[in-house]
């Protein structure tokens, strides 16, 4: 159960992370998840240029980016709303990401990762992300927020380049009623 930012996100994670974990805990109001529509990006004002939406397709056979804020299209040099994994990444990259994604939205669980991303200067520049699954208390997640913090730097990660996950961590919901 996730009861408390600090049962997902570490010490050691940019704040804004921890940040949304609450939000997100707020408006399950005890439920194991909230429903789409306790969602509003309007909420967030702090996170809406890293928060990204994605929609679960075919009980997650499948997603589509339902909001992609302004550093999402920056660091992927347009909007990538309406976009699917593979669409975006590397057949092995989109296939990790769909792997976690499955797993939020079917167990359903929350997801933390701390990962080193290729830049296009050579470097690898840290990024956290946190994604949390939504969907009607009585039904499967249909829906997942997220929100991706990069290291500041001027450097671009490089979208066809394997990324290296250093920290993921779960919480499972499936125990909550």
């Amino acid at each position: 159960m996730l009861d408390s930012p600090d049962d997902l996100v570490p010490a050691d994670a940019p704040g804004d992370l921890r940040r949304l974990a609450a939000y997100w805990i707020a408006r399950a109001a005890g439920r194991r998840m909230p429903c789409f529509e306790d969602i509003d990006p309007v909420d967030l004002p702090w996170a809406l240029s890293r928060l990204f939406v994605v929609r679960a397709m075919d009980g997650g056979a499948d997603f589509e980016y339902r909001l992609a804020g302004q550093e999402i299209y920056e660091r992927h040099g347009g909007s990538i709303v309406g976009k699917r994994a593979g669409d975006l990444f590397r057949p092995a990259g989109a296939a990790a990401i769909l792997a976690r994604w499955r797993r939020v939205v079917t167990e359903p669980a929350a997801c933390y990762t701390y990962a080193q991303h290729p830049t296009n200067a050579g470097q690898r520049m840290p990024g956290y992300r946190v994604v949390l699954p939504v969907g009607p208390a009585d039904g499967p997640a249909d829906h997942m927020v997220g929100m991706t913090v990069y290291a500041k730097s001027a450097a671009i990660p490089v979208l066809q380049a394997e990324t290296e996950i250093i920290d993921l961590r779960w919480v499972s919901l499936r125990d909550r009623a």
